[in-house]
C-alpha cells in the first residue's frame, strides 16, 4: 500500500500544479495520460524544490513570464544550468518527469509519504503563499550558443553600445542611456568582493516584469561611496555629454562659446550645476541582517567588512541588493535647495576644529584630553541655544548663562576664566610665532639647510595647533586648548632656538 500512495500523491501534485498555472484552461482535469507532456516538463523543475510556492507564487511567476520576452522558453532553459550544475541542490534533480519517477527517488527531499501528504494539504490550505528562496539562475544557461554568446556567431550584443533608456533633456533634446554588457563583466572595475552574473542586473524584481534591469541598481553600483564624474560614475559612461552651447544667446565675436566639452575641459566640476543629481548614501542597517540571520553578533560587526559582504551575498547570488542597501536616487531636483543643505560643498571641513576640541584627540604628540561635555554625549545644540542675527542671518550662539541652566550659577563666571585663561595664551603664541617667522626669514641662505627646513617643519606644526585653538573656540575644552598652545610655543622657542646655533 505504502509503494502505491507516494506516487499518486507525486502525480495529484503534478496535475494540482499544471492545473493551477494553466488556469484559463476551463475544461475538466485531465487524466495523467491525457496530459500534454510540455507544460509539465516547463514546470516541473520549479515544483521539484520550491514545492511550498504553489500555487499563488508560481501562479504570479507564470503570468509574468507569459508577457515577457522570454515567453517562448520553458523554465527548465534558465532556471537548470545546460552542464553539470554549479548549484549543488540541482545535482540530484532529474532532468525530466519520467526520469524522476524511474529513479525511484521518491523526490529523495520528501522523505516519507507523510510528508508528502502534510505538504499536498499545506499547499491546499494556504490562504498566503510561502516562498522558500528564490531560485538562482547560472550564467551557462544565458550564454549558450543559442541564446546570449560572449563568442563568436550572436555575440554582438555583448560589446556592442545597447539602448538601455531614452530620455528628453531641459534644452528639449533627446538624451540617451548606453549600455555595454563587456564592460560590467571586467574583473578590473568591480567593488571590492563581487562577482556580476547575468542575475546579478537582470532579476524578477516585481510582478509585471519576470526578468527586468532595475535602473536602481545601476545607481547603487555607479555612485556608492565615489563623487560624481569620478571612475565609475564617470557620467560619460552612460550619457551622451551635450555638444548645445549653455549660453540663452548666441556669445559676441571673441567671446568664449560654453558647452559641456569645454567645462569638461576647464576642470569645472559637474557638482557646480548637477549636485541635485546624486541624493542618498546607499548605506546598510545592521537591522536589515536580522531578516535573514539570526541575531548574532559576529554578523553585525562584519557589516563594514565590503569584500566579505559582497563575496558572501552578491557573488553568491544569495541576496537582492536593497535587502542590505538603502537606494540612491539619481533624478533632477531643487538643485539651490541641494547647494544649500550641503554644507561640505563649500565648508569641507567645517567645525572640524570644534570637534577635535571637544574630542580631545587628534593631534600627534598631545596625550588624549576628552571635555567634560564630550564625556556626557552633549552635542552642539546642547549649548547653542540662544538665537542671534549675524549679518542678518539667524545663527544660534553658546552663551555662559546656557551653562548655568544644567549646572550651577557660579558656572559661568569659570566659563569667563576659561576664555581668559586661552585668550591670554594665545596671545604669547602669536608673539612667539612672529618672533619664529621672522628668524626664519633671517635665516634664509645662511642658515645650513637641514637646520632651515628642520626649524620651517616646527613653525607648521606649532601654527597648525594655534589655528585648531583658534578656530575651535578654546572654551570648548579649554585644558586641551592650554595643552596646544603649550605645545606650540615650545615649537616656536625651539625653532628660534635652532637658527641662533
Amino acid at each position: 500500500m505504502k509503494k502505491v500512495i507516494l506516487p499518486m500523491v507525486v502525480i495529484a501534485m503534478l496535475l494540482l500544479s499544471a492545473t493551477y498555472l494553466h488556469s484559463e484552461d476551463k475544461s475538466p482535469l485531465k487524466k495523467s495520460s491525457e496530459i500534454s507532456t510540455e507544460p509539465l516538463k516547463s514546470q516541473f523543475f520549479c515544483g521539484y524544490c520550491h514545492v511550498l510556492t504553489y500555487p499563488k507564487v508560481m501562479k504570479k511567476a507564470y503570468e509574468s513570464w507569459k508577457v515577457d520576452k522570454h515567453k517562448d522558453v520553458p523554465c527548465a532553459e534558465c532556471h537548470y544550468p545546460p552542464v553539470k550544475a554549479a548549484i549543488p541542490e540541482h545535482e540530484k534533480i532529474p532532468t525530466t518527469q519520467e526520469a524522476a519517477l524511474k529513479a525511484k527517488t521518491e523526490f529523495e527531499f520528501m522523505k516519507t509519504e507523510l510528508e508528502v501528504l502534510s505538504r499536498l494539504t499545506t499547499i491546499l490550505n494556504m490562504e498566503e503563499s510561502v516562498v522558500r528562496t528564490k531560485p538562482p539562475i547560472d550564467d551557462r544557461s544565458c550564454t549558450t550558443s543559442r541564446c546570449h554568446p560572449t563568442t563568436g556567431k550572436g555575440s554582438e550584443y555583448f560589446t556592442k553600445k545597447i539602448t538601455f533608456k531614452e530620455y528628453i533633456r531641459e534644452d528639449k533634446s533627446k538624451g540617451i542611456i548606453s549600455y555595454t554588457h563587456k564592460a560590467h563583466f571586467d574583473k578590473e572595475k568591480w567593488v571590492e568582493g563581487q562577482e556580476m552574473h547575468c542575475g546579478t542586473c537582470h532579476r524578477h524584481e516585481s510582478g509585471q516584469k519576470h526578468f527586468e534591469v532595475s535602473k536602481e541598481k545601476c545607481f547603487l553600483c555607479h555612485f556608492k561611496n565615489i563623487a560624481l564624474n569620478e571612475k565609475r560614475s564617470t557620467c560619460s559612461l552612460c550619457h551622451e555629454i551635450p555638444t548645445k552651447s549653455l549660453q540663452k544667446k548666441q556669445p559676441e565675436p571673441g567671446a568664449k562659446l560654453i558647452t559641456h566639452q569645454t567645462i569638461e575641459k576647464d576642470k569645472v566640476h559637474c557638482s557646480s550645476c548637477h549636485m541635485d543629481m546624486v541624493k542618498g548614501k546607499g548605506v546598510i542597517s545592521p537591522e536589515k541582517c536580522l531578516a535573514c540571520h539570526e541575531n548574532e553578533k559576529p554578523i553585525i560587526k562584519e557589516t563594514t567588512n565590503i569584500k566579505l559582504m559582497h563575496e558572501k551575498h552578491v557573488a553568491g547570488q544569495n541576496a537582492n541588493c536593497f535587502e542590505c542597501h538603502e537606494a540612491i536616487q539619481h533624478k533632477k531636483a531643487d538643485f539651490l535647495e541641494a547647494g544649500r543643505e550641503t554644507c561640505t560643498g563649500c565648508h569641507p571641513e567645517h567645525h572640524i576644529s570644534q570637534k577635535i576640541l571637544l574630542t580631545g584627540e587628534g593631534v600627534e604628540g598631545i596625550s588624549t584630553v576628552p571635555s567634560l561635555m564630550y564625556s556626557v554625549r552633549t552635542t552642539c545644540v546642547g549649548c547653542h541655544i540662544e538665537e542671534r542675527i549675524v549679518k542678518g542671518e539667524k545663527v544660534l550662539h553658546g552663551d555662559a548663562k546656557t551653562c548655568a541652566q544644567c549646572h550651577v550659577e557660579k558656572t559661568a563666571q569659570m566659563v569667563k576664566e576659561w576664555k581668559d585663561s586661552v585668550e591670554k595664551a594665545m596671545k604669547e603664541a602669536k608673539e612667539l610665532e612672529k618672533e619664529a617667522k621672522e628668524a626664519i626669514e633671517k635665516a634664509k641662505g645662511k642658515a645650513p639647510k637641514d637646520k632651515l627646513e628642520e626649524a620651517m617643519k616646527m613653525l607648521k606644526l606649532a601654527q597648525r595647533n594655534v589655528q585648531i585653538v583658534e578656530a575651535g573656540g578654546g572654551v570648548h575644552n579649554q585644558k586641551y586648548s592650554m595643552e596646544l598652545l603649550d605645545a606650540a610655543m615650545g615649537n616656536f622657542e625651539e625653532a628660534v632656538g635652532l637658527l641662533k646655533k
